[in-house]
C-alpha cells in the first residue's frame, strides 16, 4: 500500500536555512543599523535591509507553495488520545499569556495612575483614549485565551478531548491577536525605515491566520486546504516569532540592552509561547498523517470535489 508523499521536509529544510541566515543578520542589524531610540533602520539603502526582506519574502512564498503542493493527498489530524507534547506546550503558551496580561494590566494602572502618558506607549498623540480601549480587550481576550488553551492542555494530559463545550471561547485567541494589531498599529510607523514594528506585525497576522485554520482543524474538518494553511502558516508564524524574538535575547545576553528599542520586549514570552505551540501542533499533526495510507483518503477527496 503506497505511503502518503508531503513536502514536510523540505518545508522544515526552508524555514531551518533562513533562520540559519535571518537571525545572525538581525543581531547585526541591532548593532550596527538599527537606531535604538525609534526602533527604525538608519539607512534604508544598507544591503542587509534589502537581503533581509527579499529573504522574508521568499520564505513566505516557499512555505505556502510547498504546503499547497504536498497537501492534496495528505490529511492531517491532531491526536485523539493523551499527548503530552501538545499538553505542555499549550500550558506554556497560556502561562505566557497571562505574563503578557499581567504586563498589560501594568501599563494600564501606570496610564490611569497619571505615572504614564498614553503616548509614551503608542507614541502617537492623536490617537487618544483608544489605545486604552484596545489595551483593555488585550487584557480580557488574553485571559480567555489562556482559559482555553489551559482547557485544551489539560485534556490533552489525560484520555479526554471534551473541550468542544468551549466552541465560543476557541476564538478568543484570534481576537486578542486582533488587539495587539491593532496596538501596534497606533503606533509611529516610517515607511522607508521601519524595521522591528514590520516583522512584530508579519508575526501576528500569520498567527491570526493560523489560528482562525486551527479552530476548524481542531473539530477534524478535513478540508485539504483548511490542513494546508495551518502547516504554511504556522511555520510562517513560526519564522517571524524566532525572528522577531530570538536577536532580542541575544544581543541581551551579549550585553547590549542599550541597542534594544524596548526593554519590554524581552519579557513578551508569548511570541515564544505560540511558536512552541503552534510547533507542536504541526508536529503532532505530520506524526498522525504519517500513520495512514492514500487509499484511505480518497473517498474524501471525492467528496471535496
Amino acid at each position: 500500500m503506497e505511503r502518503v508523499k508531503t513536502n514536510f521536509s523540505s518545508q522544515i529544510i526552508v524555514l531551518s536555512v533562513a533562520l540559519i541566515i535571518a537571525l545572525p543578520v538581525r543581531v547585526y542589524q541591532y548593532l550596527n543599523v538599527i537606531d535604538p531610540t525609534t526602533g527604525f533602520y538608519n539607512s534604508w539603502v544598507n544591503p542587509t535591509v534589502f537581503g533581509l526582506y527579499g529573504l522574508c519574502l521568499a520564505v513566505i512564498i516557499a512555505l505556502i507553495a510547498l504546503s499547497h503542493r504536498g497537501g492534496k493527498k495528505a490529511i492531517y489530524e491532531l491526536p485523539d488520545k493523551k499527548n503530552t507534547a501538545l499538553a505542555v506546550t499549550s500550558l506554556i503558551f497560556s502561562i505566557s499569556i497571562v505574563a503578557d496580561v499581567v504586563m498589560q494590566i501594568i501599563k494600564l494602572a501606570s496610564v490611569f495612575g497619571g505615572k504614564v502618558e498614553i503616548s509614551q506607549l503608542v507614541l502617537k498623540d492623536n490617537v487618544g483614549k483608544s489605545a486604552v480601549y484596545f489595551m483593555c480587550a488585550q487584557v480580557i481576550f488574553g485571559l480567555l485565551s489562556a482559559a482555553y488553551l489551559a482547557v485544551f492542555g489539560f485534556n490533552y494530559l489525560s484520555d479526554s478531548r471534551d473541550h468542544k463545550p468551549m466552541k465560543i471561547l476557541a476564538a478568543a485567541p484570534v481576537l486578542w491577536g486582533i488587539t495587539r494589531l491593532m496596538i501596534r498599529f497606533m503606533q509611529t510607523i516610517s515607511f522607508r525605515y521601519v524595521s522591528e514594528l514590520l516583522f512584530e506585525l508579519l508575526m501576528i497576522v500569520f498567527f491570526c491566520l493560523f489560528y482562525i485554520s486551527f479552530i476548524k482543524f481542531n473539530e477534524n474538518y478535513l478540508e485539504k486546504r483548511v490542513q494546508t494553511r495551518v502547516i504554511g502558516y504556522g511555520l510562517i508564524c513560526i519564522f517571524f516569532s524566532m525572528l522577531s524574538v530570538i536577536p532580542r535575547y541575544i544581543v541581551a545576553i551579549m550585553g547590549r540592552n542599550d541597542v534594544l528599542y524596548r526593554q519590554e520586549s524581552l519579557y513578551q514570552f508569548c511570541d515564544i509561547g505560540s511558536a512552541v505551540f503552534i510547533a507542536a501542533v504541526i508536529f503532532c499533526a505530520v506524526a498522525q498523517m504519517q500513520y495512514k495510507n492514500v487509499e484511505e483518503y480518497e473517498p474524501v477527496e471525492a467528496d471535496e470535489e
